[in-house]
């Protein structure tokens, strides 16, 4: 039980069952009953990792222990926004959504702009940052109390074990009695050519897939490991059946179809085992899945837009496909059942040479062509006509929109670019290529030889970067209306 209040005096204290909230599943770790200084949760999707172990248990060392400050880290600190960020102000707003009326929201105070959320009673924080500059994380200093916990979200995307050595190195020091160090590793599996295999899970925790088919979960806990700078190991697989708050209906049976259609993809996405390496990163891929021409003028669409992917920065350093621009036209079917990639432009500098402005000019001509070659289609090219720009790229997006006002261009909106995690854009389109809802017209060549050579890279890249410039404009086409796919609500994305 936890209780909370503003002050000492207070008669309004709030209580809060630990328990009811997290559910099943996440005892033997939770931090009250195990003191490893690595934590690494490796699950499935929907299986209550963030919510519980990043968010309910952030807070609940925030509330009960006063010299107690965490940091939250992602890759990038952008990809806080709609992720971790989201995650702890929800549940500070309603801890528990069956007690609406229960709300933290009174004990602390949020700065967006530094992304920083403060306990006001005691002046502890949490801060959310991005690996990208792992020496900025090793200088942080508490103003109360001591930075004793880091949270990692998607720790798959930290390819770098040095880079992490320096954080882990940072988090020591003398603490009072009653208080530890805690580093706690949250993501969803890629393949096992990663360093927190080899450093952790090698030999303490492998994958059974027996054992996961008939189990919530599977963990190890060893008190006297010794790691590079602490104490404790505690290691968690957990499957999608370990969240009892899941729709059983729905979900489970979108997880069973998963496992006839896409074994492989079933293995980590449900089971939250590592993925195979293999040659292929689409083996689902096949010609059934490319388009004629033809039969997409004949498919209503509820929605459409299209993605475009500068690649103007790898021009001066590739000499290879690498340094492409590319723009794809995609659209969602009338039933909410399928994307069709149903057209795209493609330039490669390491072809042709061809200066920025010359580049953005053949975009708006294949603009302009695009809405003559679609005029008699019912709803491509219709009404506004959203254009998702590399969001890398501010002045190309600008340039684009000032080229098309020119051009009397007036239904046409520029926007940047907006986009999932690479692990999850992959496994999705996976998902929709075993189901058969994913298809590329004969129009988009270069999206079809992406999609069959595309591999993943040799350190636990889930997809190497370079020859992927359509892909990318393909996915940020469809990410502007993804959540309306049928698909999207029964595979957590």
């Amino acid at each position: 039980m936890l209780k909370t209040s503003s002050n000492s005096n207070d008669n309004n204290s709030y209580t809060l069952s630990m328990q009811k909230i997290i559910g099943k599943g996440y005892n033997n770790g939770w931090w009250t009953n195990c003191k490893a200084r690595y934590r690494l949760y490796k699950g499935a999707r929907n299986s209550k990792k963030t919510y519980n172990m990043l968010g309910q248990e952030s807070i609940n060392k925030i509330l009960t222990q006063p010299l107690r400050n965490i940091l939250i880290i992602r890759q990038t600190e952008n990809s806080h926004k709609i992720t971790t960020w989201n995650t702890i102000l929800s549940l500070i707003n309603q801890p528990d959504f069956r007690n609406p009326e229960i709300s933290l929201s009174r004990f602390f105070k949020v700065n967006s702009v530094d992304k920083i959320i403060t306990y006001i009673p005691t002046g502890q924080v949490i801060v959310f940052r991005g690996f990208d500059n792992a020496d900025k994380l090793t200088s942080l200093k508490a103003t109360v109390g001591f930075f004793t916990d880091v949270y990692i979200e998607e720790a798959f995307e930290i390819k770098d074990y040095d880079e992490f050595r320096k954080l882990d190195g940072s988090i020591r020091g003398k603490l009072p009695k009653g208080y530890f160090f805690q580093i706690t590793f949250l993501f969803n599996a890629w393949n096992k050519e990663h360093w927190l295999y080899d450093k952790f899970f090698k030999g303490n925790l492998e994958d059974d897939y027996q054992e996961l088919l008939l189990n919530d979960y599977m963990d190890y806990h060893d008190p006297n490991y010794i790691g590079d700078y602490g104490k404790g190991l505690y290691l968690h697989i957990s499957t999608y059946k370990v969240n009892e708050f899941r729709d059983t209906n729905i979900y489970d049976l979108a997880m069973d179809n998963l496992r006839i259609k896409a074994p492989e993809i079933y293995k980590v996405e449900a089971l939250g085992m590592w993925g195979v390496v293999g040659d292929r990163l689409y083996p689902e891929w096949n010609d059934s899945l490319i388009a004629e021409p033809q039969k997409i003028m004949l498919t209503r669409f509820g929605r459409y837009a299209i993605g475009i992917d500068t690649g103007l920065s790898d021009a001066t350093k590739n000499k290879t496909s690498k340094s492409a621009t590319t723009m794809v036209l995609s659209g969602l079917t009338w039933d909410r059942k399928r994307i069709i990639a149903t057209d795209e432009y493609y330039h490669s500098n390491a072809v042709k040479k061809k200066t920025e402005p010359e580049i953005m000019q053949e975009i708006i001509n294949a603009l302009k062509m695009w809405q003559i070659k679609y005029q008699s289609h019912q709803d491509l090219m219709k009404g506004q006509v959203f254009v998702y720009v590399d969001s890398a790229d501010i002045g190309f997006r600008e340039g684009l929109e000032y080229l098309a006002r020119q051009n009397n261009m007036y239904n046409f909106v520029f926007l940047g670019s907006t986009k999932y995690p690479i692990s999850r854009r992959v496994y999705f389109i996976r998902v929709l290529m075993a189901h058969g809802n994913y298809l590329v017209s004969s129009l988009c060549p270069n999206l079809i030889r992406e999609h069959k050579t595309a591999v993943s890279g040799e350190k636990g890249e889930i997809r190497l970067i370079g020859d992927d410039h359509t892909q990318d404009a393909m996915e940020y086409s469809w990410s502007s209306y993804v959540n309306e796919l049928q698909l999207w609500h029964t595979i957590k994305i």
